[in-house]
């Protein structure tokens, strides 16, 4: 790894571009076939399913992009929080980081967007819209996919945000090494429960448990324990074969359910040996492309304006086509390449919420930030 830290890791933009294109598909395909991946038989995945289904298998993997996410940012905030260790300034900028843009589209999708669009006229409704205002709805399975399915993550990233100065504390006391154990003991030990559950009594944990911060906390901090190696100029040697030895790992825990929860924090760990290799490259571009790099580069800026929109729009585009060709029934293969090509209309949506949203958000908690820090530097006489 580098020994003077750059401010700026141009690789990041075109993995988080990477990330939310993998969770498009993901979208896409479930818009398209009702289904975004393969349910399970009794011990592995089921394919028996339509031959088109099982041409599109890569896209079911696409959740995984919400992982490459979790571990990019806690690299960010890591980073961020050592170059500046003020804890209310943190939660200032994470606050209009984060908040005002989510807000403004939880309020589109509950008053406006006609298929998630809550009517009021009964507590389940209040309850949906008030949860999600506080983002707890991720604890609760009637609220966990409620509105925008893909508000549970931004819930828990924001969970995990308040956490983050536990890890700090306990790796004040602990070290990093025996931290990142101990996190890996809470989150491994609640995933083989979970696994366990459904493979032997089709169960699961409790919601509350589940789709808790503790159920992601060693594949967030994986980003944290980075940063610190990166700031400090420690470099991480990793064996000759490690990346191809996790992607197989990734493979056989989707496929095999006893293992099956497992698949999340390998998938973190892939992420992770993916910019440790990329941190020792330097300055050297991705070895894509160079139109796909600049075009992945743009969406990973925009990426959670993307994220918070697509879902719902691309679970309309169905409606739409049913609605333009009445009685006519078209082939969900046909109906996921129409979601796909959504694509070049939904990114740009996004970068309109990313520049008429996001970006004055941005701004306002920094110039809150630097007023703050105006008011508490000395002032000096003379």
């Amino acid at each position: 790894m580098e020994r003077s830290p750059k401010r700026h890791l141009d690789f990041l933009d075109p993995l988080r571009g990477f990330a939310i294109l993998l969770v498009f598909l993901y979208h896409a395909l479930g818009a398209a076939y009702g289904m975004d991946q393969l349910s399970w038989g009794t011990w592995t995945r089921d394919f028996n399913v339509s031959g088109s289904f099982l041409l599109l298998f890569p896209a079911t993997l696409g959740w995984m992009g919400v992982a490459v996410f979790f571990v990019i940012s806690g690299f960010c905030i890591h980073l961020s929080f050592s170059r500046q260790p003020d804890w209310s300034l943190f939660v200032q900028r994470r606050f209009y980081r984060i908040y005002p843009p989510y807000l403004l589209v939880l309020l589109f999708f509950a008053v406006i967007y006609p298929l998630s669009r809550l009517h009021f006229n009964n507590g389940y409704d209040f309850a949906q819209i008030i949860s999600h205002a506080f983002l707890i709805h991720n604890l609760d399975y009637r609220s966990h996919f409620g509105l925008n399915p893909s508000f549970w993550s931004v819930a828990v990233e924001v969970q995990l945000y308040a956490l983050y100065p536990v890890v700090l504390a306990l790796a004040g006391r602990l070290g990093w090494k025996w931290t990142m154990i101990l996190l890996a003991a809470i989150e491994i030990s609640l995933r083989v429960v979970e696994s366990l559950l459904g493979a032997f009594y089709h169960a699961s944990l409790p919601r509350f448990l589940n789709g808790s911060p503790f159920f992601y906390w060693f594949s967030w901090s994986t980003g944290d324990y980075l940063a610190e190696r990166y700031l400090k100029g420690e470099a991480i040697q990793l064996p000759r074969f490690t990346i191809s030895v996790l992607s197989v790992a990734v493979l056989a825990c989707y496929f095999l359910r006893p293992i099956s929860s497992l698949t999340f924090p390998l998938v973190s760990l892939l992420t992770a040996a993916i910019i440790i290799k990329l941190l020792q490259r330097g300055d050297a571009p991705l070895p894509i492309p160079a139109v796909v790099n600049t075009h992945l580069q743009k969406v990973g800026v925009w990426s959670y304006s993307l994220y918070l929109l697509n879902q719902p729009l691309l679970a309309g585009i169905p409606l739409i086509v049913a609605w333009i060709v009445p009685a006519t029934a078209i082939h969900p293969l046909l109906l996921f390449l129409l979601c796909v090509s959504s694509w070049w209309l939904i990114v740009p949506l996004s970068r309109l919420f990313y520049v008429y949203a996001e970006l004055p958000s941005i701004a306002l908690g920094k110039q809150r930030g630097a007023v703050k820090a105006s008011t508490e530097s000395p002032v000096r006489v003379g």
